[in-house]
């Protein structure tokens, strides 16, 4: 199968990124979530016990509701939440529609090094 070439710019499944030292970037201001015209996403925060800071306890995407607009990443104060250029995946059963936090943590330990080349060669336009 052949593949066509992408934008670098390509909005494709999403995906929850880490810091170096392993931690997950996203520190559940849910601007995301406010900012989603379809309402696709739904956060749950609360205060971690080891330092107190607040991180998600749930982080769920409905792709059938995302309208892959881009306004979740464009809001990240943190660049946690970004778009891959994943676009080949399909579901067999009844929920896998919803993508949870501990799904778009893989996927984004799985494309860590895409998405960071890709961001290296946007960055120049942000």
């Amino acid at each position: 199968m052949e593949h066509i070439p992408k934008s670098n710019r390509f909005r494709g499944l999403h995906a929850l990124r880490r810091y170096a030292n392993g931690e997950e970037r996203c520190i559940a201001c849910k601007l995301c979530e406010a900012v989603c015209p379809a309402l696709a996403i739904t956060i749950d925060s609360a205060p971690r016990e080891s330092d107190g800071q607040r991180r998600t306890t749930r982080y769920d995407i409905d792709l059938f509701k995302c309208i892959f607009c881009g306004f979740c990443e464009e809001s990240c104060p943190v660049d946690s939440i970004v778009e891959t250029h994943v676009h080949e995946y399909h579901f067999e059963h009844r929920g896998e529609n919803v993508v949870t936090k501990p799904q778009l943590l893989a996927i984004g330990d799985r494309f860590e090094a895409e998405i960071a080349a890709a961001r290296a060669q946007d960055a120049a336009y942000r």
